[in-house]
């Protein structure tokens, strides 16, 4: 059975990728947490995952993760109270693939981006820097897959929550204007993922451009109103530059200029493709559907 180590599982998706390994059952997982003791990472471990510490200050942090692995998932993470957030994300990442490429592991699978700052000459850091990190375990030689993961239907119940405006009606502050948005639920990339590392021989070298639906923001919000009727959802018609003026929180202007990318991008996602390697992908419909409590509630706060 082969072993597999997800690094970072106290978060998305590290933590739905070790739970879709655990639950198809074929093979041996290792979760390595920063943190063993937390409650995620605990969770993973009674459900059957080994559970081991790692840090990111020299390759030798992930040495006991990585010893006797065959394959490797990670996603970095930018901290955006670092002095340098993109330097940082970018310096994490190349270390966990000199950490992979040192213990041989044989297939590598983790998020990446596109380079946003080289195409369109604005900076979106947290892409950037893992398009950075891609072409950097190019250059070494990794045998790897990236995952392009688009907007995660579960920033709905969070960052994006829809702001009241009004009685029962509420708005999507989201600057995509009537530019689709492609978006997925991170717990369907868990069970991607296992498909890739089944199939390493076809997907290896290759970028996988996930999507389980796609949607202009006002079908974001329609799609919304008719699950959580009476109460009405629509597109706030927000700019980007109101967007980084009203945004709370740190990293405005990347998340902003990440919605400006999106607009700008021509690229298209396969989602055909995508359902080819999980059957069980949830359009925002059904995802919407099956958290329309969870929505209520969090519009109650």
């Amino acid at each position: 059975m082969e072993r597999v180590v997800v690094l970072g599982v106290e978060e998305d998706p590290g933590y739905g990728v070790a739970l879709a390994l655990l639950q198809d059952g074929g093979f041996h997982v290792c979760v390595a947490a920063l943190d063993p003791g937390s409650p995620r990472a605990q969770e993973l471990g009674c459900a059957g995952a080994q559970v081991l510490p790692y840090h990111l200050n020299s390759t030798t942090g992930l040495q006991e993760a990585l010893s006797g692995a065959c394959k490797c998932f990670f996603a970095t993470k930018i901290d955006f109270t670092d002095l340098d957030p993109l330097k940082s994300e970018i310096s994490k990442g190349y270390l966990i693939a000199d950490a992979c490429r040192e213990h041989g592991i044989t297939h590598v699978v983790f998020q990446g981006a596109q380079h946003v700052q080289r195409r369109f000459g604005f900076p979106v850091s947290f892409m950037d820097a893992k398009a950075c990190i891609h072409d950097y375990m190019t250059e070494i030689g990794l045998r790897k897959t990236q995952l392009l993961i688009p907007f995660p239907f579960e920033d709905f119940l969070t960052t994006f929550l829809p702001k009241p405006a009004g009685p029962n009606l509420y708005e999507i502050h989201i600057p995509m204007g009537e530019t689709p948005m492609d978006g997925i639920s991170l717990r369907n990339v868990g069970p991607m993922v296992v498909s890739i590392m089944k199939n390493s021989h076809k997907w290896m070298g290759k970028s996988c451009l996930l999507s389980a639906d796609r949607l202009t923001i006002q079908e974001y919000a329609e799609t919304l109103s008719k699950h959580l009727a009476p109460r009405i959802i629509r597109d706030s018609r927000i700019s980007l530059k109101m967007f980084v003026e009203s945004y709370r929180g740190k990293g405005g202007q990347d998340i902003g200029n990440m919605f400006e990318f999106w607009r700008k991008d021509t690229q298209k996602r396969n989602i055909a493709e995508m359902y080819s390697l999980s059957s069980d992908i949830q359009t925002f419909s059904h995802w919407a559907s099956a958290n329309s409590e969870t929505f209520i509630t969090a519009l109650k706060k």
